[in-house]
C-alpha cells in the first residue's frame, strides 16, 4: 500500500512538507461545495488541471518500478494506493492488481448519469468556455474529476477489493504512508489480523510501527538502493 512518499522524489510534493505551499494554493474542495457553488467546481477542476501540469513528462520512481515487477511476477499481488497521481500506473497490462482508494486526476465523469470523460479535454473544452461543469451529455449533472474529494464516498467496489486483497496477503508492505486516513489505515489491521507479516518503510514513524514486524525510516528511493 502506497502513499505520497512514494511520489516525492517525482516532484509531487506531500500534504505535510509542502514547501513551496502547492497544496495551499491548490487546496482541495469539499465535495458538498463542488455541488453547491459554480466557483468551487471550477476551482476544484483547477486543482486537478495543476497537478496534472505538476507530474506532466514525469517518470514513476524506481519504487514505482519496483512494486509493478512485483505486480508482473504474481498476478495475486496488488497495488493499494492512496495516491490520484497515476505515476502508479502499470503501461502494459495488470491495472487490475493496482487499487485506486482516492480515484485518479485523468478521467472524469458525470455525478448524474455517470458519462466519462478525459479531464483534460473537457477542462478545455466545457469548464474554460463555459465556466462551468455541466453535463453535455445529460445536461442535468456537473462533472467532477475522478478524484475522490473531501466528504464524498469511496467507491465500494475499491474498498471492497482492497480489503481482499488485505484480507489474503502473506506481507502486507506500506511504502510512503503516514497512515493516518481512514479507510486506507484500517487495511493495515485487516492483514494483520488475518496473518499476514507488515512491513512499513516510511520517511517518519507512524501510528502503526507496533503492528509491524520491520520497520525502515527513510527517503523510499534510497531505501529502493539497499533492497534493490
Amino acid at each position: 500500500m502506497s502513499g505520497a512518499g512514494i511520489s516525492t522524489s517525482c516532484g509531487l510534493p506531500d500534504f505535510r512538507s509542502d514547501k513551496n505551499s502547492f497544496w495551499e494554493k491548490n487546496k482541495p474542495v469539499h465535495f458538498s461545495d463542488f455541488k453547491d457553488s459554480k466557483e468551487s467546481r471550477v476551482k476544484s477542476w483547477e486543482n486537478n488541471i495543476a497537478i496534472q501540469q505538476k507530474i506532466k513528462g514525469t517518470e514513476s520512481s524506481n519504487m514505482h518500478k519496483c512494486v509493478n515487477k512485483l505486480l508482473k511476477i504474481n498476478k495475486k499481488n496488488f497495488h493499494i494506493t492512496q495516491n490520484i497521481d497515476g505515476l502508479h500506473k502499470i503501461e502494459d497490462g495488470n491495472a487490475d492488481q493496482v487499487l485506486e482508494l482516492h480515484g485518479n486526476i485523468f478521467n472524469a465523469y458525470c455525478l448524474n448519469c455517470g458519462q466519462a470523460f478525459e479531464t483534460e479535454n473537457f477542462f478545455n473544452l466545457n469548464v474554460k468556455t463555459t465556466g462551468d461543469s455541466i453535463c453535455p451529455s445529460c445536461k442535468n449533472g456537473y462533472v467532477k474529476v475522478g478524484t475522490i474529494s473531501f466528504g464524498q464516498k469511496l467507491k465500494t467496489s475499491v474498498i471492497n477489493s482492497a480489503k481482499k486483497a488485505s484480507e489474503n496477503c502473506d506481507y502486507f508492505i506500506v511504502m510512503g504512508s503516514s497512515l493516518k486516513v481512514s479507510p486506507a489505515n484500517s487495511m493495515l489491521t485487516i492483514a494483520k489480523n488475518n496473518g499476514a507479516e507488515v512491513i512499513i518503510l516510511n520517511k517518519d514513524p507512524t501510528p502503526f510501527d507496533s503492528e509491524a514486524s520491520i520497520i525502515i525510516n527513510g527517503d523510499l528511493e534510497k531505501i529502493y538502493n539497499e533492497i534493490r
